[in-house]
């Protein structure tokens, strides 16, 4: 499993409900909305896959699930391990994290 160390939410803009219908319709689920969709970024602890290397910062795909009791947060592609709420290098961006590509 991916461990991500530091990391921090991004709040998207709230959806109108013509939006959200359309993004629950185009992604097959209901993501987690708060209000609107949420990923989250941070620093690779460890990954299994290869994907990244140890040290590297990351952005995951859009949010389903978070368990903070677990550590653990589901996304649309990937069940990560979470350590250290808040402490990632760059605050909640909201939309402008999605400029950022990796």
């Amino acid at each position: 499993m991916r461990v991500i160390n530091n990391w921090q939410l991004h709040h998207l803009n709230k959806l109108t409900k013509e939006e959200e219908e359309i993004f629950i319709k185009y992604f097959g689920q209901k993501m987690l909305l708060d209000p609107g969709p949420l990923v989250f970024t941070g620093t690779v602890e460890k990954d299994p896959t290869g994907k990244w290397e140890k040290g590297f910062h990351m952005k995951s795909s859009f949010i389903i699930s978070i368990d903070r009791k677990k550590g653990l947060i589901q996304t649309l592609n990937t069940l990560y391990k979470v350590k250290q709420e808040g402490g990632d290098v760059i605050p909640d961006l909201g939309n402008k994290v999605l400029d950022i590509f990796y």
